[in-house]
């Protein structure tokens, strides 16, 4: 899952947001980290989803769509791709609409700015500032935003030219989409 599914999945303290929107960033085992339990309960929560989404067979189906060429690369394009979901489909998963989510979400990683893990301070930064997760609602912003990753990148694994492929697979995406998203949801009861 990436940073708009995290921000859902999570708690709806500044603390837990934060722990489970950076938890890629809070690194090695986390009762060696300073941060607050909360934010720590946070990142546990991100490892957590990451571990159920890399194993659940929607995800297996869904990696089987963007072809044996895209192996290296699914990972990053599904995450990407189920944020693009999750704001076409904001209000089947959400009682609060998308605009108020996210300035109370933008709002949480502002007031614990100074916890910010290194690393991730950069990112979250333009996320906000540009606002990120509410233009993923277009398709070929998710293209642009894998071809800027791919651009970073010492050798494109496969992230370049995604549109075509994720028109033509969207249907089916969009379904291992609904299948992870609801098995996610039941098993964590979020608002």
């Amino acid at each position: 899952m990436n940073y708009l599914a995290h921000l859902y999945l999570s708690d709806a303290d500044d603390h837990h947001r934060l722990g489970n929107l950076a938890g890629d960033w809070i690194k090695g085992r986390l009762e060696h980290h300073t941060l607050p339990d909360r934010v720590l309960d946070g990142a546990r929560r991100h490892r957590f989803v990451d571990s159920v989404s890399d194993r659940h067979p929607a995800t297996a189906v869904a990696r089987s769509y963007l072809g044996p060429d895209r192996r290296r690369a699914a990972g990053i394009i599904l995450d990407m791709v189920n944020d693009h979901f999750l704001v076409r489909h904001w209000d089947d998963y959400a009682s609060t609409p998308l605009p108020r989510f996210l300035d109370n979400a933008y709002g949480s990683l502002e007031r614990t700015r100074a916890l910010w893990p290194a690393g991730g301070e950069r990112m979250m930064e333009r996320m906000i500032r540009d606002d990120w997760l509410s233009s993923y609602g277009d398709l070929e912003i998710i293209s642009m935003a894998l071809e800027r990753i791919a651009m970073r990148m010492r050798r494109d694994p496969g992230l370049g030219d995604t549109l075509p492929l994720l028109r033509r697979e969207y249907v089916a995406l969009e379904e291992q989409f609904h299948r992870l998203m609801d098995d996610l949801r039941r098993e964590l009861h979020p608002r």
